[in-house]
């Protein structure tokens, strides 16, 4: 109920307490999404047994994912603006479910209190104007009659009205006297001052014509169009009623305007000098070829049917760029190039790169300034607090066995986390130096004071928060339920993390201190290898474009399947090549083609092998007691790499793959430490090859 209600001093003590429980080992376990209606009895000690008592029940009742969900959705409206179109009553919201509604939505602009019922008011006023026109058309045959009937009585009228006066005349005393005693004599014929007063008359009431200002009441919004589509894209109800934070947001600060430094003045007059040059020489050109300007003047094609599309790449895809590389297109296009410039796609030569419009990207990420001085709001200080409180209790409910299931059917949750893998994650252009003989003096830039981007701190906690849930709900998640809106932004960042050679990706998150070892690229590669067990995810990991970040993927893991280092990693990357290969003929052909993709996935099975033999020879026990331990590998490992292997074996143009490898395969399928159901599988691989 403090969670539902919105308030800031209950919803604050709410979250911490589960957050709280959550972190303790004794009380995570009764957090079972799944046990709704199931209650549990422990024992609780007395000093704690009220309010364990008041938690248990608040998160048993249905809704309790939902609530959170809401609250998360709040936090990065407020931090990050996003999202907001996911919920009901937004403008944005009609756009998500019918793209065409756009057009339409000025006509239903959001109405204040009171004018549903000025509408049906004045529905109801047209309907009485009309009725009142008809009446009076009706009328007007009555008033004709009745001034015929009026003129023949017209005659008799004027004479009882002489009668009248002359009895007025002759006895005033009498009239004055009978009008004290009885006024109401006058009244009771009172003459009519119009013959349309005959007329039965019926009030209507005039619209207003002034607009009422409702400015005070503007974003309160009464109608939403809701519905099964609006759910399942992931959008939910409100959170205007959710208070975040205390503190104003009044900036009281005057932000002042650095002045320009001189060493910008000389840069900018060295701009401009160059800047006449080149029009002074573009001049001359035009001078000395004036044939040539009758045929330019003619219909010329727009810029976007001439230049194809840019080539991305990073610096580590042209250090390690080969003929083939990239992609069937971008090869075909530079065949006649390469042969100028030798067998790379990328030369070195800007007039060649021109010509490929290839567009080059830093591998290092855009990042927040390190800034001397701290310019966080109290405002801003309280709110990322809060929104990682929240992300901590997401993250926590993902370790329960059984919640993976419940937070793999929440469509809400998952768009929140496929927002937040590459949010602000770019990769700017990587910009040439201008060649020049002199020294660049240094610029005194000052305090830099990134005022909107004061969120960098909290990204990185609310990124590795994510990635964790993401790792940990995987295996039960099965994309091919959920619309493109959710699924193609999760995958496009496990992805591009998988591929990502910047330190942030590769390094260890800066939580766990200087011993961790956990980094984004190793939780992205444990959880593809848990989505790929399904093969509905595959097809859809192997359908995300582009295609050359799936070469980087597989080059990646062929790496890594090389590496007996780290075995863990090892493992996961056999279990994603597996899937991989036997998802596609195409994927299972570009594995094929990555050096030493073969050698590595024979390599693995032979170190399993020994590792089996050395176990169980028993010269070696005293060894293994004293020395770190061999395990050898499991079987099912074991199989996966073999149907690795046979799903490359099954492509006609990789059997030039296996021709210098076929005696290690014979000798895996004769040895009798393998298991008969690998053996099995390796001799189906060489039956293979042998039909070539």
């Amino acid at each position: 109920m403090s969670l539902k209600s919105g308030l800031l001093a209950e919803s604050t003590w709410a979250l911490d307490t589960i957050n709280i429980l959550l972190y303790d080992d004794n009380s995570i376990s009764t957090f079972n999404l799944c046990q709704v209606s199931h209650v549990q009895h422990r024992y609780v000690p007395a000093s704690h047994r009220t309010l364990f008592l008041t938690i248990f029940l608040s998160f048993q009742l249905p809704g309790f994912l939902e609530l959170v969900v809401e609250y998360f959705r709040r936090c990065l409206i407020e931090i990050f603006g996003i999202l907001k179109e996911y919920e009901v009553g937004d403008p944005g919201q009609r756009t998500l479910i019918d793209p065409n509604a756009a057009e339409d939505s000025d006509n239903d602009l959001p109405l204040p209190e009171g004018d549903g019922m000025d509408l049906v008011e004045d529905d109801e006023e047209d309907e009485e104007v009309e009725e009142s026109k008809a009446n009076a058309d009706a009328s007007l045959v009555r008033v004709k009659q009745e001034e015929e009937s009026s003129q023949k009585h017209k005659c008799s009228e004027d004479e009882e009205e002489d009668s009248e006066r002359e009895s007025l005349i002759k006895e005033p005393n009498t009239s004055t006297s009978g009008s004290s005693q009885d006024p109401g004599l006058h009244s009771e014929r009172p003459r009519q001052a119009s013959k349309f007063d005959k007329l039965p008359l019926k009030v209507v009431r005039k619209k207003n014509p002034f607009l009422v200002n409702h400015s005070s009441k503007l974003g309160q919004r009464q109608n939403f169009d809701s519905g099964l589509i609006h759910w399942s894209i992931g959008g939910g109800d409100t959170t205007d009623h959710i208070q975040t934070h205390f503190e104003s947001r009044a900036d009281h600060l005057k932000q002042r305007k650095r002045k320009p430094a001189a060493t910008e003045s000389r840069k900018k007059a060295q701009v401009t000098e160059a800047v006449t040059e080149n029009s002074e020489k573009s001049n001359s050109g035009l001078e000395e070829k004036p044939q040539r300007q009758p045929q330019s003047s003619g219909p010329q094609k727009s810029p976007s049917e001439k230049a194809p599309p840019p080539l991305i790449a990073t610096i580590d895809d042209v250090l390690s760029a080969r003929p083939g590389s990239i992609t069937e297109e971008a090869v075909r296009g530079g065949a006649e190039e390469q042969k100028e410039n030798g067998k790379y796609l990328f030369s070195i030569n800007p007039e060649l790169q021109s010509r490929r419009n290839v567009k080059i990207l830093e591998d290092e990420p855009h990042s927040k300034d390190e800034t001397p001085l701290s310019t966080l709001s109290d405002w801003q200080d309280s709110l990322a607090r809060r929104c990682i409180c929240v992300s901590n209790i997401v993250r926590s409910l993902s370790f329960v066995p059984g919640n993976d299931l419940e937070m793999s059917k929440h469509p809400g949750l998952l768009l929140l986390l496929g927002r937040l893998v590459l949010l602000h994650h770019r990769h700017p252009e990587r910009k040439q130096a201008p060649v020049t003989y002199e020294k660049e003096e240094e610029e005194d830039e000052g305090v830099s004071c990134e005022r909107d981007e004061w969120w960098w701190d909290c990204l990185e906690v609310l990124r590795e928060n994510c990635l964790v849930t993401l790792a940990n709900i995987s295996g039960q998640l099965d994309l091919s339920i959920y619309s493109e809106s959710i699924c193609l932004p999760l995958l496009d960042g496990l992805l591009h993390w998988a591929v990502c050679p910047s330190a942030e990706a590769l390094d260890p998150f800066p939580t766990l201190g200087p011993h961790g070892s956990l980094s984004p690229h190793r939780l992205v590669l444990e959880t593809l290898s848990k989505l790929s067990i399904q093969d509905n995810n595959v097809d859809l990991i192997l359908a995300t474009p582009p295609f050359s970040r799936l070469e980087k993927l597989y080059g990646s893991l062929v790496r890594l399947v090389g590496e007996r280092k780290v075995a863990v990693c090892r493992e996961m990357a056999v279990v994603l090549l597996a899937n991989l290969a036997q998802g596609d003929s195409l994927a299972a052909r570009a594995i094929a083609v990555q050096k030493g993709s073969v050698g590595n996935l024979l390599g693995f099975l032979e170190d399993s092998l020994a590792a089996t033999q050395y176990q169980q020879s028993q010269s070696s026990l005293l060894q293994m007691q004293g020395g770190p331990q061999f395990e050898p590998t499991s079987v099912d490992m074991m199989r996966r790499a073999a149907r690795a292997l046979h799903a490359l074996a099954k492509v006609e143009e990789n059997h030039s793959e296996f021709t210098l490898y076929e005696s290690r395969l014979l000798d895996i399928s004769v040895s009798p430490l393998m298991n008969s159901l690998v053996s099995q599988v390796i001799c189906d691989v060489l039956f293979l090859i042998g039909q070539s």
